[in-house]
């Protein structure tokens, strides 16, 4: 059989030698689904006659049919596709070309009523003379109309018995019959049982069609026969063109519904890349409002001796061109905690009316955090966190907003993560706000801008999107920051106001609600009113409007009155506090005793420590810490360290433990950290204990770590709770101060110089993990933990060291029996992709270690047996398309490129660039990969260098000088790898043009025993010129060279 026979009759072979027609009845049914549609239409065309009330400029029924028209050219498409070209079709039989030509005349048909809808529609919906003339033309087609319905009703005839006569021409047994069904979609098996039950009665006159047709020519002679057959069974073929839409009719419900939930699907997927743990974090650590302050900023006029503009006003009027607002304040004078209130207090119907009459108001909000990591503090946060929340609001614009490659990665890709850059945020952002400017208003409220890490440049950025972003007709965005001159520069003619001016009355109620509450001052007011009424007062009035020094004086006066001080204790106290808040920690460090300070300062150092060289999506816990009496920072690498010190399932030691830590970190650190309590979802999905009457019971998220919640944290079955107790500075300003070059010079002073932090935390945490894989639990923790772990080790300063190589050889049983044990789909960790892929791959801690560039480790354990032996994805592999190549510059860990060192060693070992992978050479899959990386991403020199040093170290170990055009279509990036670039909707023709343009055929099919073409490698070379400049013509000599040689030799 032909090639274009073959594309109409596809057939397969199951066990048993039955032989099934599986293509001609996908093409059947798409026919009838083509026929379906255009009935439809034509019934809704016969009743369309008013054109003025068109909304689109088109017919007034005719909206649902341009929906339908989609679905019609979707169907073309496929019924085109399952078409031969008709100069093979003189192989066919008889049966089997009237079945072909019964198709085509379905697509004609089809085209032809696309074509004439089109030329209905109105192009001036308000034109009334159009609407006339559109009304007359609409007579002048009726003839056209009542013709397409004949033609309509003789395709359908002849689809259908010349699919009846193919059907007997294949004269199947009740054996075959039931193996077809078994191979075919549902919609196909009802078909067939529609087909067979209804066609008992007439089986022999379709028996005598058949015959009569195979006597005669596909000519008129043909056409009569079977018009004669139509007219005879009319009824029947009615009744089988019944059956056969209702069964369609159905099997589209079921699509639609199949089509709806896998859209949902694609986009949660994409609100889940958008997603980080911290997303929500800053903001619930914030404190709330106390009861009764800032109240007044919400009230209608705001006060005339007030500084500041109305919020009201500003958040109601439909007038008002400037739509920003600007909250500034000194540090400390409680802007968060207003920015939180607004976001929890803020009313569409109170406050934002007239503005957002008659529309949905959307509303997002972000909380810089400069303690926090990086997402927390930069830009990307800001922009993941606002399309994540608006998207959430709003997911059918999913599609519409993000780039069109995120969205395809969605539908199509099931095990790779979604990466956003800046610029798709960005885009994405301002795409949504356009999509819904007519139907909706968007409020964003941002807090911290002057947390951004960065320069001031970059802070110009920030001000230049939110400003560009303010500018559509539907956006207000509310600010916050301190008054540095970068913001007040850009916000000097906007409605704003300064805090610190306004909430003279609010500290005051603070300060009378926060000792008024306790027993003893309640005696002194009855006693000694006088003094402890103008107590209030100085307090209220030293505090110049910073909320924070009046929370820390207060404090410490609750403390006084707790320990037996009176009201002169309680004036000498607050006389010997400091208005200025740096020196009021200055004084607190002061105030430690010297016995204490070594290890106030080591909680304080390893509490500043942040990564820079990579995300680190975990917290400062206070299990942490509770290690520091270990002695060093390397306690667990340089000594016997007992593993078991930390036991998750001795509850009442483990309890101990906490409480020991946090008492030891309140009364050295004098108040500078706190611990917090802080439900971690990721958390709880691992932990044991999950109950809607234990949920009922927990505290609420955030609060202070005290005594009164120990049993919800060391109660029941769950064992991660205690995971849960993060540590944190009581304030940024708290950091910023520890952060000045005279107190780190203090605490350095105490610890001999820096500590180091990363050291002790990675110690931690390795000791973290072995107490988990004794308990058995937590794997998704024991998953970031490990992700952690590696990422520390392959640190550029770290991944050669003697510790890191001692600290990967502890870990790597741990991981291999967490992988082997649990299975991990997607997950925000950088470990993520690897085990995502981790069993196809068969994949083992050397090949993770590979990922992750542990050159000092895999250079002292991989043996040559390891190389041979692989099974699934060659080492060889792991090592040519990195795991981390499309990772940003600003990510410093890592593989991202080959490294020439191991490539050698792999290669002397017995690795084989000619091995075949999911089928297609190791050397292929790399030169396709390398292809599409200088296309898309290119890298920075060093890569580039690598990657064609890496072609060169292939070339010499014996890759091909030639290769199969197929082995160059595939996709070249791999799936399992970081930020995994998918080409999956483009055919491999159109990816082998686009990646090797111009490339010259070796070796052509045709003439030869070959399947395909081939090519050289010489030639594909030289599509790299452009990228990688004259070193190409040195990689062309040596593959020459090599190619001499290898013929050489045969």
């Amino acid at each position: 059989m032909d090639h274009a026979a073959s594309a109409w009759l596809v057939v397969f072979t199951r066990p048993g030698g039955v032989a099934m027609v599986l293509e001609p009845l996908s093409a059947f049914s798409v026919a009838c689904n083509v026929l379906q549609i255009i009935e439809l239409g034509s019934k809704v065309l016969n009743n369309a006659l008013d054109y003025r009330k068109a909304a689109d400029g088109a017919l007034t029924e005719h909206q649902d049919l341009r929906n339908v028209l989609q679905s019609l050219r979707n169907l073309n498409a496929d019924l085109r596709a399952s078409m031969p070209k008709l100069g093979g079709s003189n192989s066919l039989s008889t049966a089997e070309n009237r079945l072909l030509e019964a198709n085509a005349e379905c697509l004609r048909l089809s085209n032809d009523f696309i074509d004439f809808l089109d030329r209905l529609k109105i192009k001036n919906r308000h034109a009334m003379l159009e609407s006339i003339r559109m009304s007359i033309k609409t007579l002048w087609y009726k003839e056209k109309m009542e013709a397409m319905e004949n033609m309509l009703s003789k395709a359908r005839d002849n689809l259908n018995v010349a699919f009846l006569v193919y059907m007997n021409s294949k004269q199947a047994t009740s054996t075959s019959q039931s193996e077809i069904l078994r191979s075919t979609t549902r919609v196909e098996g009802s078909i067939l049982n529609a087909v067979n039950s209804s066609s008992g009665s007439i089986r022999d006159e379709i028996r005598l069609l058949a015959e009569q047709l195979e006597r005669t020519s596909l000519d008129a002679t043909q056409n009569q026969t079977i018009l004669q057959f139509a007219v005879s069974n009319r009824d029947f073929l009615e009744s089988l063109s019944d059956q056969l839409n209702s069964i369609l009719s159905q099997h589209n419900d079921v699509q639609a519904l199949t089509e709806e939930r896998q859209v949902a699907d694609a986009q949660q997927k994409i609100l889940d890349s958008l997603h980080f743990p911290q997303v929500q974090e800053r903001r619930h650590q914030i404190h709330e409002a106390h009861n009764e302050t800032y109240r007044w900023i919400l009230r209608p006029g705001l006060d005339q001796r007030r500084r500041g503009d109305d919020m009201v006003a500003w958040l109601s009027s439909k007038m008002e061109t400037r739509k920003i607002y600007w909250v500034c304040g000194k540090p400390g004078s409680g802007k968060s905690t207003l920015m939180r209130f607004l976001d929890d207090n803020i009313s569409v119907r109170d406050h934002m009316f007239p503005w957002a009459a008659d529309c949905t108001v959307l509303k997002a909000q972000w909380f810089f955090w400069g303690p926090g990591n990086k997402l927390q503090k930069s830009m990307d946060g800001l922009l993941r966190s606002l399309l994540m929340q608006l998207l959430e609001q709003t997911p059918n614009l999913v599609p519409q907003v993000v780039p069109l490659g995120k969205w395809r990665a969605a539908r199509t890709s099931v095990n790779r993560t979604i990466e956003w850059t800046e610029s798709d945020l960005r885009y994405s952002l301002r795409e949504y706000m356009l999509s819904v400017r007519k139907s909706s208003k968007v409020f964003l409220l941002v807090d911290g801008l002057d947390e951004l890490e960065g320069t001031d440049e970059m802070r110009d950025e920030l001000v230049d999107l939110l400003t560009d972003l303010a500018s559509l007709e539907n956006v207000k965005i509310c600010l916050s920051s301190r008054p540095w001159n970068v913001f007040s520069d850009s916000f000097s003619d906007i409605p704003q106001l300064r805090l610190e001016d306004l909430t003279y009355d609010d500290i005051s109620k603070y300060v009378k609600s926060q000792l008024r509450s306790h027993k003893r001052f309640q005696y002194l007011l009855r006693h000694d009113r006088n003094n402890a009424e103008s107590l209030i007062s100085t307090i209220t009035r030293k505090a110049a409007g910073v909320f924070l020094w009046v929370r820390l004086v207060v404090r410490e006066l609750l403390k006084g009155l707790r320990d037996g001080d009176g009201v002169r204790a309680m004036w000498k106290t607050l006389d010997g506090i400091p208005a200025d808040l740096n020196e009021y920690f200055q004084r607190l460090m002061d105030s430690i005793s010297p016995q204490n300070r070594l290890e106030a300062s080591t909680y304080l150092q390893i509490t500043l420590h942040e990564e820079r060289d990579f995300v680190s999506l975990h917290p400062h816990r206070l299990l942490d810490l509770s290690f520091t009496d270990e002695g060093f920072p390397d306690f667990v690498l340089t000594k016997r360290y007992k593993f078991g010190g930390l036991d998750l399932l001795d509850r009442e030691g483990l309890k101990f433990l906490i409480d020991s830590t946090a008492r030891r970190l309140n009364s050295r650190c004098m108040g500078l950290l706190e611990c917090l309590y802080e439900p971690d979802d990721f958390l709880i999905i691992d932990d044991s204990e999950i109950s809607e009457s234990n949920e009922a019971r927990a505290p609420q998220r955030d609060i202070v770590l005290e005594p009164s919640i120990y049993p919800h944290l060391f109660e029941g079955r769950g064992l991660l709770r205690p995971f849960m107790i993060k540590v944190e500075f009581f304030h940024r300003t708290c950091r910023d101060f520890l952060l000045t070059p005279e107190i780190q010079s203090v605490l350095h002073q105490y610890t001999n110089g820096p500590y180091d932090a990363r050291m002790f935390l990675l110690n931690a945490r390795i000791a973290q993990m072995m107490a988990l894989e004794a308990a058995e639990t937590g794997p998704n923790l024991s998953l970031g933990l490990a992700s952690y772990l590696m990422s520390v080790l392959s640190l550029p300063s770290w991944k050669d060291t003697p510790s890191s190589i001692t600290a990967a050889t502890m870990i790597q049983p741990v991981i291999e029996t967490l992988f082997q044990n649990y299975e991990f789909s997607e997950s925000s960790w950088y470990i993520g992709s690897s085990c995502a892929g981790w069993q196809e791959e068969r994949s083992s801690f050397l090949t993770l270690a590979i990922d992750f560039d542990l050159n000092g480790y895999i250079m002292a354990f991989m043996t040559p047996e390891q190389v041979r032996n692989k099974r699934g994805r060659p080492i060889l592999d792991y090592i040519l398309r990195p795991r981390f190549a499309h990772s940003p510059e600003t990510l410093n860990i890592g593989n991202s490129a080959p490294n020439p060192e191991l490539l050698n060693r792999v290669l002397e070992y017995g690795a084989n660039p000619n091995d075949v992978f999911e089928g297609v050479s190791v050397w292929a899959l790399f030169l396709s990969f390398v292809a599409d990386w200088l296309a898309i991403d290119g890298g920075n020199a060093f890569e580039k260098q690598a990657y064609f040093n890496a072609i060169a170290i292939l070339i010499r170990h014996g890759a091909a000088s030639r290769l199969p055009r197929s082995w160059l279509s595939g996709a070249g990036d791999y799936q399992f790898n970081y930020d995994y670039i998918t080409s999956d909707d483009i055919s491999s023709e159109v990816r082998f043009l686009e990646r090797w343009r111009q490339v010259r055929l070796v070796m052509n099919a045709e003439g030869s025993r070959l399947s395909e073409p081939w090519y050289a490698i010489v030639d594909l070379l030289e599509t790299f010129a452009v990228q990688f400049g004259p070193g190409v013509n040195d990689l062309k000599a040596l593959a020459q060279d090599r190619s001499k040689m290898s013929n050489e030799e045969s």
